[in-house]
This record gives structure tokens, C-alpha cells and sequence, in this order.
């Protein structure tokens, strides 16, 4: 347990310290973004959406009713949506012209595809979190539908920083340098949150349809 945590902490500067290298207020946005999406985990955990249970001896954000928000998960948010999220961003023109029009859902399929690499080893074989959904629902103990959700997290991530890119290249505001820099690394936060607000609402139509979930301790 420990040890995830230290890793995450790890990660987590590691993305602060790729940022520091690239100081683009929109990333630094962005970043600041990834690192406070502990709502939107706390949200996605509960009986109507993933269902976890995360073990009891995580370090907390908070605890309410015997259910933890774990540090290290924000952290790990933090890093995934913040350090290689930003990383294909800054290398967005190589992205292009590498891949063309196949970019968008190669993107879509490597960030898909990297959770069940991350996630199933620490739910299977260290039991960090458990998911309490019916065994057709699951692979490796983990919700195989988050194959896709995280893909569409990502790319929703990717697409909204890079739009913002845009938006804002050549802009020359009637403002202070400060307040530009300002306004950049807000829109950078907004871009992040924006994202998964809006494939939350996607993957939550898959979850009043499929309704995967099986009985499970949580209050709510």
C-alpha cells in the first residue's frame, strides 16, 4: 500500500516536473486541472457509476461514511491526465503528420488500452479497490467498460487542451502579461474539467442501460 503510494507521489512530481520544463501557462493549467479531479473520482466510484470500494488504509483525502477518497488516486489522476496527456500535446505536430487522420483513434485506443494494463494488476493481485459489478462485467476484476471510458477520458482531454492551444495562439489580450498568463492557465484548468464533465454524462448512459452493478458495501 505504501509503496503505490510513494509511486504515485513519484509520478505526480514527475508531472510537476515536466511542466516546470515547459511552462506553458495552458499546461500548467491543465496540470493544476488533473491534479483536482478528486470530485469527479469520488463521483465515478459510487453505486450508479463504477461502484468501487477503495481498501481502508489509503492514506485520505477525506472519508464520509466509512468510504475513503484516497490521496494517491488523485495523484494518479494527476500524472495519466496531466504528465503524458501534456506529453502528446507538446508533440502534437509530430502526432499529425505521423499518423495522419488515424490519429485521433489510435490516441483513443492506446489511452483505452493502457487501464486494464494498470488497473487489473492492482486491483487482482494487490486488492487496493474492489468493483462491485456483476463477474460478465468485469475482466481481471476490473470493469471492462473503462476500457473505453478512459480512451474517451484522454482523447476528450487531448482534443479540449489542444483546442485551447488554438484559441489562444497569437491572441494578444488588452490585458497585463500576468493576467494573460492568468487567463491561459484557467481555460487549461477548464479544459480538463470540461472534458470529463462532458464523457461522464456519455458514459453515464451506458450505465443506466447496462445497469452492470452487483451488491456491494457502499452506503451511496
Amino acid at each position: 500500500m505504501r509503496a503505490f503510494e510513494l509511486v504515485a507521489l513519484g509520478l505526480w512530481l514527475a508531472g510537476i516536473a515536466y511542466v516546470r520544463r515547459h511552462p506553458n501557462p495552458v499546461y500548467v493549467g491543465a496540470y493544476i486541472g488533473s491534479s483536482t479531479l478528486a470530485v469527479f473520482d469520488w463521483a465515478f466510484n459510487s453505486k450508479w457509476f463504477f461502484n468501487v470500494v477503495y481498501d481502508r488504509s489509503f492514506l485520505p483525502l477525506w472519508r464520509i461514511s466509512g468510504q475513503v477518497q484516497p490521496i494517491a488516486l488523485c495523484m494518479t489522476y494527476a500524472f495519466y491526465f496531466g504528465g503524458p496527456l501534456l506529453l502528446a500535446v507538446h508533440n502534437r505536430a509530430r502526432v499529425d503528420r505521423a499518423l495522419g487522420r488515424w490519429a485521433w483513434p489510435v490516441i483513443f485506443v492506446i489511452s483505452g488500452l493502457v487501464n486494464p494494463l494498470f488497473e487489473i494488476p492492482l486491483v487482482r493481485w494487490l486488492h487496493l479497490w474492489t468493483y462491485y459489478q456483476r463477474p460478465s462485467f468485469l475482466l481481471g476484476g476490473v470493469a471492462w467498460s473503462n476500457i473505453w471510458f478512459s480512451g474517451l477520458l484522454f482523447t476528450g482531454c487531448y482534443a479540449a487542451v489542444r483546442l485551447v492551444l488554438r484559441w489562444t495562439a497569437g491572441d494578444v489580450p488588452r490585458v497585463s502579461a500576468r493576467e494573460a498568463r492568468v487567463r491561459s492557465a484557467a481555460f487549461g484548468v477548464v479544459a480538463v474539467w470540461g472534458a470529463f464533465y462532458v464523457c461522464m454524462q456519455l458514459q453515464l448512459v451506458w450505465y443506466a442501460l447496462a445497469r452492470p452493478w452487483a451488491p456491494g458495501p457502499r452506503p451511496f
